[in-house]
């Protein structure tokens, strides 16, 4: 249920203003140092944790949080912008639409940082590539343990549906697709963090694989039904290891697909 505010009209006592809210809920503060929307930010974050916002709320509009807030409008619109890019809050339009807290985990703000440190070049691809590794193979050893027969049945016929693509030469070439074998590996480990962590760093390697237009190949699918036939054997070691030797081949194809495409782009610019 939507949380709303309704506020008292400001009073100027000695200088300041002082604000009263009437109805019921998390109260916020004026702000006086630092930068505006990061104390924002923060106090929203805090209502998060004592649970006087949660999952599914909606906050005050934009001019009632400016006056709560005692700060501009650019600012409080500046802060939502920080929070939506952090998956802390979402933006719904309509009749009924505003900034509700977000109901579900989302790697929205982790993809978001990580990428743009790639973009930057703070973070190499291959740094991207080791921790995605290490995680991938925490989530194998997570699904060995806890995955059910339905779920490695749901990774099998995702496999088997890319490699019936493959062989009718209808390869895919949708990489947000090609993803979903790791979300269904990181699912099976009923543990919400590493699906919010796997995602985040699938969704980032899948983006940088999108820029070169990747060709279906079909070492892929048999690099992934071994994968899954050590996860149906509960051989976690060995699951691991294939899974390993695999995101290495997909490291490698996309730096040499770069360079290709930086060598291309040189040309033309030569030309």
């Amino acid at each position: 249920m939507a949380v709303r505010k309704v506020l008292e009209t400001s009073s100027v006592i000695k200088g300041a203003k002082s604000v009263t809210a009437v109805a019921s809920g998390p109260i916020f503060h004026p702000v006086r140092t630092r930068r505006a929307f990061e104390v924002v930010c923060d106090q929203i974050r805090v209502k998060l944790s004592s649970g006087d916002l949660r999952p599914g709320d909606q906050l005050p509009g934009e001019l009632e949080l400016a006056e709560q807030f005692d700060i501009s409008r650019s600012g409080v619109r500046e802060a939502l912008r920080s929070l939506e890019s952090a998956g802390v809050v979402e933006a719904r339009t309509g009749v009924h639409g505003g900034f509700f807290i977000t109901e579900s985990g989302t790697s929205d703000g982790i993809k978001q940082a990580v990428s743009d440190m790639v973009s930057l070049g703070q973070v190499s691809t291959a740094s991207v590539t080791e921790a995605r590794i290490e995680l991938t193979c925490v989530a194998i050893r997570l699904a060995c343990a806890r995955a059910t027969d339905a779920e490695l049945d749901a990774i099998e016929a995702d496999v088997d549906h890319h490699t019936e693509l493959f062989r009718q030469g209808r390869g895919s070439r949708n990489t947000r697709s090609l993803g979903e074998f790791y979300r269904l590996i990181a699912r099976a480990t009923h543990n919400e963090v590493i699906v919010i962590l796997v995602d985040a760093l699938s969704e980032i390697l899948r983006m940088l694989l999108a820029r070169i237009d990747p060709k279906p190949r079909e070492d892929m699918n048999r690099a992934r039904k071994k994968v899954l036939r050590f996860m149906r054997a509960r051989d976690a070691q060995r699951a691991c290891a294939a899974m390993t030797t695999h995101l290495k081949n997909i490291h490698e194809y996309l730096e040499s697909e770069s360079e290709s495409k930086k060598l291309e782009k040189s040309s033309d610019s030569v030309a």
